[in-house]
């Protein structure tokens, strides 16, 4: 036979619900008497926080509720939203780098705007102006590293400071008579000087050095790639005219021979006239008449 649900459980959930969890389950342990121990259990087993949140599983039903509005509620009928939804033009709400920033006229400069203005779209002149940048960069880069190399060895000096004790004389406040004390004094005690080399800076230039190489590799390999683009264009448009001009020598010579055809269509006429008033032409006759029929323009 199953053990009968303690009434001080229910009691206990209710207290703890009603302080919306601020009072301490050893309170209502001591207010219910019962343990502690007792009363996280039922805490625990009965999801009083999960009930305090609002998000618990009705204990008659197999289903959780998943919130929202109950099927066939019409509270939202005709409103269609607002899919389009935007902030403000202008606002610059998310930006955090300005990486992704769009650029507004307004928020230019004057020399901003100057720069914007004569940008040009010509991807010629684009890589060009900069194969040229990077060849200035890449010059001014190679300079610093001859220069950090010719004073690569640099010196260092290590100077150590003591404090130390010094006698001199004082007055005396009291007899006016001069008394030796002993006053700290900082003393310069050891100096060293060293030596070293600055290769890490050659190298960390160099390293930059080779990115910015590698930049100008790419760019005049984009600009090559450019300009055999162009010609092959350039050949296109010759070998397009070419077969143009090829066509419409084609297209005369087929009018010329049509035009022909039609005129040997009329002397051709004119003969089977011929026979039909004096006859049939003998075979003989035939072989001595000239079978080349001349066209008369």
């Amino acid at each position: 036979m199953a053990r009968k649900r303690d009434p001080r459980r229910d009691e206990a959930r209710e207290i703890w619900l009603k302080s919306d969890g601020k009072k301490l389950l050893k309170e209502i342990a001591e207010e219910l008497g019962v343990s502690d121990s007792q009363i996280r259990k039922w805490k625990s087993i009965d999801k009083w926080t999960e009930e305090l949140k609002g998000n618990v599983t009705n204990g008659k039903s197999n289903v959780t509720n998943r919130g929202g509005a109950p099927p066939g509620n019409k509270n939202a009928e005709g409103n269609r939203g607002n899919s389009r939804a935007a902030a403000p033009v202008g606002n610059k709400n998310a930006l955090k780098t300005g990486e992704y920033e769009t650029i507004f006229a307004d928020y230019l400069s004057e020399e901003e705007k100057g720069i914007y203005q004569s940008i040009t779209e010509d991807p010629f002149f684009v890589l060009s102006e900069e194969i040229r940048l990077l060849k200035i960069r890449q010059r001014r880069m190679m300079k610093r590293i001859a220069d950090t190399e010719a004073g690569l060895t640099e010196k260092e000096t290590e100077q150590l400071f003591e404090l130390r004790g010094r006698k001199t004389l004082v007055e005396s406040k009291k007899s006016g008579q001069k008394i030796q004390v002993e006053v700290p004094d900082l003393v310069l005690t050891e100096t060293k000087e060293h030596s070293f080399r600055r290769i890490d800076d050659v190298l960390s230039i160099e390293d930059a050095l080779t990115r910015v190489s590698a930049q100008l590799t790419k760019a005049i390999k984009q600009l090559n790639e450019l300009s055999l683009s162009g010609r092959k264009v350039t050949l296109m448009e010759e070998q397009k005219r070419k077969m143009t001009f090829e066509a419409d020598i084609l297209e005369n010579k087929a009018a010329k021979l049509v035009l022909k055809q039609g005129e040997q269509s009329k002397v051709q006429g004119l003969i089977d006239i011929g026979q039909a008033l004096i006859g049939p032409i003998e075979e003989a006759e035939e072989n001595d008449t000239d079978e080349s029929v001349e066209i008369i323009d």
